[in-house]
């Protein structure tokens, strides 16, 4: 178990143990966290550590035991990411699915079902496969943005950790601050005690979704994406192919007429805006990320600060209808 994951839970839940095991979630292993811009020359991701959507769907189902005791909801939440196909969110670029980032969702009941191991346990436990294929049914593992989930949480505070916005002892700060609480709208919701724990976790999260909807990520993810798409028209790839690990779909990338670009693509360090057009720009919509959590017994941390609030309205409005353009290194 990576050093991090302590912090949701002391140990593995031993019920997990052999669908952690299975052939679907170890498949999750080569696949990164940052959606093929890791593989970029980003400075910011160049130095990152790995993180990969096996950590992430483990530390998500801790959560969910941790908080709720349930074992469908730790199920469900480890199984969120089963079908993450390589290079994740890259992905839903390809099927232009830019804003809304579900189309990596449609193979995770097959993937379960199809999974012999995982089969087993859930006929054990006397599971049925559909009460753990939607995660979106149990409030505390996956709600509406931005709202606070135990999908949410883990990769938030994963980013933060590996931006260095926090330390492991400071998110293991904010992870105890945390309970299960009712929200306005009477649903079960992850809430912070303390305001200003909140509030340092609601700044931690939305430096990580500028992050995520900057300039270079959007470039980077529609740059992968148009590789892939032509991978696939060319029969270099098949769509299964996808649900391959990366290294195996990098490697037939490598082996293709597609070789240079992938290299171009290896090379991209830093990204251009403007107002006009130019040969080689982009113009590419993103999904805005932000996470306003709930204090308990005091409301959302946006009606709390007016800095937040402030900060998060620029995040929102900030004008994404411009051209990128990459710069590579020599």
């Amino acid at each position: 178990m990576t050093r991090y994951l302590s912090v949701f839970h002391n140990e593995v839940p031993s019920f997990l143990v052999p669908c952690l095991e299975s052939r679907a979630m170890q498949r999750l292993k080569g696949i990164d966290m940052n959606c093929g811009v890791n593989y970029t020359s980003y400075p910011l991701f160049a130095v990152r550590k790995p993180y990969t959507r096996y950590e992430h769907c483990l530390g998500t189902a801790m959560i969910a035991w941790h908080f709720t005791g349930d074992r469908k909801q730790a199920l469900a939440s480890l199984f969120h990411d089963i079908s993450s196909p390589a290079f994740s969110h890259a992905v839903d670029f390809l099927y232009g699915d830019h804003l809304k980032q579900e189309a990596t969702e449609v193979r995770t009941a097959a993937m379960i079902e199809g999974d012999e191991t995982i089969m087993v346990v859930l006929g054990t436990e006397g599971i049925l496969p559909s009460e753990v294929s939607d995660y979106h049914l149990y409030p505390i593992c996956d709600n509406d943005s931005p709202q606070l989930s135990a999908d949410r949480l883990e990769y938030t505070i994963g980013n933060m950790i590996r931006f260095g916005f926090a330390d492991e002892t400071e998110a293991g700060k904010m992870y105890d601050d945390l309970c299960a609480a009712v929200n306005e709208q009477g649903i079960d919701e992850l809430a912070f005690r303390h305001a200003d724990t909140g509030l340092a976790f609601a700044r931690g999260a939305l430096a990580c979704g500028r992050i995520y909807s900057s300039g270079q990520h959007r470039f980077a993810m529609e740059t992968l994406a148009g590789i892939l798409r032509d991978a696939i028209r060319s029969g270099v790839l098949s769509e299964d192919d996808l649900y391959l690990s990366e290294a195996e779909v990098i490697g037939r990338l490598q082996k293709s007429f597609l070789q240079e670009r992938w290299q171009k693509y290896r090379k991209l360090k830093d990204v251009q805006i403007s107002e006009a057009y130019s040969e080689g720009c982009l113009k590419v919509p993103a999904k805005k990320r932000y996470i306003d959590p709930l204090i308990r017994g005091q409301g959302r941390a946006s009606s709390l600060s007016e800095a937040f609030r402030n900060d998060v309205s620029r995040f929102m409005n900030e004008d994404y209808d411009v051209y990128l353009k990459g710069e590579y290194d020599e």
